[in-house]
């Protein structure tokens, strides 16, 4: 598989410089080339490695300029989890939270949620792709996941920047809450002032 995002590499000229060769990249992709090789190779070159699309549904994440590229760490990093794979028995799955079989579960499994921040504008929730009705919906699964013994942890975002996640805040009152002391200090270039103290992110427990 390394080889063959090599090769997408050449054959698109991919660098840290050269934004020709990553906008002919994402038109193609655009335009119907959606293999994972050509949504990696994207990632690899894109703006802060993010991933974005707009209302059309088209990637629209700019070029990564003199940062972004498949490197040699990149590279390790892709051989490492390639092998990992090969070495554990795991499934993924694409589907809506609330199609999952969560009612197969027991006291020996463990869900971990880390949804879209209602509160937080990201790449992950643009468009309108998380609101309050789905967090609601989440927050109800957790609490049947609880009834039924299986343990849980939740990554979300209590307050940000002035605004506050008053469903969350009430919620989460019933579990054990721990607060998270992240800087986000590599999220945005153009931001000056990165301590980023207005951000309460929490991770909640039933255990």
């Amino acid at each position: 598989m390394l080889n063959k995002l090599l090769d997408m590499v050449n054959t698109y000229g991919l660098s840290k410089t050269n934004a020709e060769g990553y906008l002919k990249l994402r038109e193609d992709y655009n335009n119907g080339n959606k293999s994972w090789l050509t949504f990696y190779s994207l990632i690899c070159h894109s703006f802060n490695n993010q991933i974005r699309f707009n209302s059309k549904g088209d990637y629209n994440m700019p070029f990564g300029k003199d940062r972004s590229s498949f490197n040699p760490t990149l590279q390790q990093k892709f051989i490492d989890f390639v092998d990992s794979l090969k070495n554990i028995n795991i499934k993924f799955v694409n589907k809506d939270f609330r199609n999952l079989p969560f009612e197969k579960l027991d006291n020996s499994d463990f869900v971990y949620a880390d949804p879209p921040y209602l509160i937080t504008c990201a790449s992950y929730n643009e468009n309108g792709g998380w609101n309050e009705e789905l967090e609601k919906e989440l927050l109800i699964l957790l609490d049947k996941l609880n009834d039924n013994n299986v343990k849980f942890a939740l990554s979300n975002v209590l307050e940000d920047k002035g605004k506050e996640n008053k469903i969350l805040k009430e919620w989460s009152k019933k579990y054990e809450i721990h607060y998270l002391n992240n800087t986000y200090s590599n999220c945005n270039y153009q931001v000056k002032n990165k301590s980023n103290t207005s951000t309460v992110e929490v991770l909640i427990t039933n255990y």
